[in-house]
């Protein structure tokens, strides 16, 4: 390619590849969410994580304070029992033996009230806790609703903007040669989105715009008399500019 025609082509390129570019930055924003919504998501999250641990805390200290229930009830037949056998003991030795043997119900069904007490304490912090968080909760989550519908809306507006401005692309690629637009989509997925760049003069010589390396004098040349050329250096085409 040379002459005219390609410095024409070139041109077009670069048009085409500044529409390219505002579509990847239309859907980087598409991909991205609001930093009110990430940060309310995140209080979410944690309190959902908060609340599981104080609810998985709250069954513990039940099953414990049930154990302990349990437990005493089974004592406390047991003394009931221990008492109506002890009325119809027949001598000193058994009452005595009775007696023992109801004092170590006693003092057991003690131990398991004393053991009992800090659970039921510790259950009415958690549930303390569970309602404040249960609360925050229900403050946040209609607002992350909120968001998220918010947001919804904004990247469907913007995909009805990249849809117009992709069917613009086509439009604008159906007049560059086949070649020069399958050789610019290659190095731009290559070089993460640039695949043309104008040479700069600066002084006495010439640079590349997208490596900002010195061209030789022969690659500026070619760049100049519009004919299809990449730098040396980083690949992209180069267009001589306007």
């Amino acid at each position: 390619m040379g002459g005219v025609n390609g410095a024409e082509a070139l041109r077009a390129l670069y048009a085409l590849q500044e529409k390219d570019l505002e579509i990847d930055r239309l859907r980087k924003e598409a991909e991205s969410l609001p930093e009110e919504l990430v940060s309310v998501r995140s209080q979410v999250e944690a309190l959902e994580a908060e609340l599981a641990d104080l609810l998985e805390r709250q069954a513990e200290l039940r099953k414990s304070y049930t154990r302990h229930s349990l437990d005493i009830e089974d004592l406390t037949a047991k003394e009931k029992q221990a008492e109506a056998e002890q009325r119809q003991a027949q001598s000193a030795r058994e009452q005595t033996q009775y007696e023992n043997r109801i004092q170590q119900i006693k003092d057991r069904i003690r131990e398991l009230l004393e053991l009992s007490t800090p659970i039921m304490e510790a259950m009415e912090e958690v549930e303390a806790e569970i309602a404040r968080v249960e609360e925050a909760l229900a403050g946040l989550r209609p607002r992350l609703e909120e968001l998220f519908q918010e947001n919804a809306k904004r990247v469907e507006a913007l995909e009805e903007e990249i849809l117009r401005l992709k069917e613009e692309r086509e439009a604008m690629a159906q007049g560059i040669p086949a070649p020069v637009l399958k050789e610019y989509e290659a190095i731009r997925r290559a070089r993460k989105g640039t695949g043309v760049v104008r040479m700069l003069r600066q002084g006495q010589v010439f640079r590349c715009e997208g490596c900002n390396v010195v061209l030789p004098t022969h690659v500026a040349q070619k760049v100049v008399q519009g004919q299809l050329t990449r730098c040396p250096s980083c690949g992209r085409l180069l267009w001589k500019g306007e």
